[in-house]
């Protein structure tokens, strides 16, 4: 993506600018399942061994912060005496006072010491936590809240670095020319679920950004395969596999490739057998260990549980898949957190048409299925797979419950996906120009309300301010003490970061859309 340093740097500016605000709106524990991915982390830097299913516990010290701030309504049910956000804004001033002084006065000590409550994460793989442990570690004696902002900072920061230059470089790969591929990217950037994703404690902050590495090297070593580009490629599998079992969805891929270069005589047995090598040695003995521990090779809860592959076959009739897709569709682009906040249905259906007719574009295109298209094709079929099992074993273990995979699985195939749908649109001339600039606009009002008019509102107390007016009304009064008793930092550095976006979104926006109208029609 060859880019004027100037827009570049814009993008690259716009893209960290919004991890960091995420990171701070965010109350604490907001994230998904937040609380338990950072007792994983605790639990490393404190007792130097790994957690164990069933048996490990979340710290005292993220116990009793329970009890001081509000919490999603999910795991407020699940925890009792706390308060969820729907009913913080009862609680007076005076004691929303008295819990946040509590919060900030839980003694360090109290990290050594377990719980009543189990870390139902604690099968998760280790490698994200491991690379946070040391942190931790150094930050121990500062106030949990200020901890958990500066490790969701780091993680933050790190993803949106990795899945910057990744997705630049996949953009060189699937021929996006520069204007339609800075659009691609800054749509990425808006996608809210991307930041819920990795600007918290967690694993998706790493698998992420693997997972779009992986997807690009896949291309690379397909097109150029070299020993060093078949090794990384390898190596790549090998550290996502240690970062979250989904992984194991990409091992066919990866084998395939493999075996098909063997047969074309691209590459050669030794090497072959040096990047199966490679993946058993660092990811092999993670695996072992789960099949020790839990007679399974993933670990994942419904494996360990004894849901398989006979009962999630049985279930597939059972599931109502349109109702199953839509929604994950919807969730994939739009969450709202751990509180699953909603987002207007008709603008979330409005990007998928845009988005799937962008995709159409690019797939009529073909007139051959060549090596780049295949390769991802396939990498996509065989992520589908693992989410439509996923799916299954779920509806099994929650009884029918839940019918659509997590929406945080599928972020990195969906950062890769808008690189397709915008060259899609740049061989479609004027009607391609069109769908892209609506798609940038469509994306950029979406980010612009996700912070405006969902989630600072909602985290401050206005949960029914539905309307404009309604919403004016609350930000005229300048919410600073609604805000200052729920987010990690002070009111002011929120709005300062946010009136900073909010520029850098308008610059970035109107960039994107003028390239688009400016690239001419050789180019498209």
């Amino acid at each position: 993506m060859r880019v004027r340093p100037a827009l570049r740097a814009l993008l690259f500016a716009f893209a960290l600018t919004n991890a960091v605000l995420y990171a701070c709106i965010l109350p604490l524990w907001e994230g998904f399942d937040e609380p338990f991915h950072y007792g994983y982390v605790q639990w490393i830097s404190v007792e130097h061994r790994f957690p164990i299913m069933n048996r490990t516990r979340i710290s005292s010290e993220i116990r009793k912060s329970f009890d001081f701030i509000p919490l999603s309504r999910f795991l407020s049910a699940a925890i009792p005496g706390s308060v969820s956000f729907e009913q913080w804004p009862e609680l007076s001033d005076a004691e929303k006072q008295r819990r946040k002084a509590e919060l900030n006065q839980i003694r360090p000590e109290f990290r050594g010491k377990e719980s009543e409550v189990l870390n139902y994460e604690a099968q998760q793989a280790p490698l994200a936590y491991l690379a946070l442990a040391p942190f931790d570690l150094l930050l121990r004696s500062i106030q949990i809240r200020w901890r958990i902002l500066w490790l969701r900072l780091l993680a933050g920061i790190a993803a949106t670095l990795a899945i910057f230059f990744a997705l630049e470089k996949l953009s060189e790969l699937l021929g996006a020319r520069p204007a339609f591929a800075y659009a691609a990217l800054a749509c990425v950037f808006e996608v809210q679920m991307l930041w819920a994703s990795v600007a918290h404690v967690g694993n998706d902050s790493l698998a992420v950004p693997l997972t779009v590495w992986f997807l690009t090297w896949l291309l690379v070593a397909a097109q150029k395969p070299t020993t060093r580009n078949v090794l990384i490629l390898a190596g790549i599998l090998a550290v996502g596999l240690l970062t979250k079992a989904y992984f194991l969805a990409f091992a066919p891929v990866t084998a395939i490739l493999i075996l098909q270069l063997f047969i074309q005589r691209k590459t050669s047995g030794g090497l072959a057998l040096a990047a199966a090598a490679l993946v058993l040695l660092v990811a092999g003995p993670w695996y072992a260990r789960n099949l020790f521990l839990y007679r399974s090779l993933s670990g994942t809860q419904q494996s360990v549980a004894g849901i398989g592959p006979m009962q999630a076959v049985m279930a597939v009739p059972r599931i109502n898949w349109p109702a199953s897709i839509l929604r994950f569709a919807h969730w994939s682009l739009w969450t709202g957190n751990w509180s699953f906040v909603s987002f207007s249905k008709a603008t979330l259906d409005l990007e998928l048409i845009l988005l799937l007719t962008a995709a159409f574009l690019y797939v009529a295109g073909w007139r051959v299925l060549r090596p780049p298209q295949a390769w991802m094709v396939l990498a996509y079929a065989c992520f589908a797979t693992s989410l439509v099992y996923q799916t299954a074993v779920t509806w099994v273990d929650t009884k029918g419950l839940a019918n659509n995979p997590e929406p945080w699985y599928a972020q990195g195939l969906i950062g890769c996906g808008f690189i397709p749908c915008f060259v899609g649109l740049q061989r479609s001339g004027l009607s391609g120009r069109i769908i892209a600039s609506a798609l940038t606009a469509l994306f950029a009002w979406v980010a612009a309300m996700t912070y405006c008019a969902k989630l600072l509102p909602y985290y401050g107390s206005a949960l029914n301010r539905s309307n404009v007016a309604a919403l004016w009304s609350w930000w005229r009064a300048i919410p600073v003490k609604q805000l200052a008793s729920v987010l990690l930092v002070p009111p002011t550095a929120v709005f300062v970061l946010l009136s900073i976006f909010t520029v850098l979104l308008v610059i970035t926006t109107g960039a994107a859309i003028r390239g688009i109208w400016r690239s001419s029609s050789a180019e498209c």
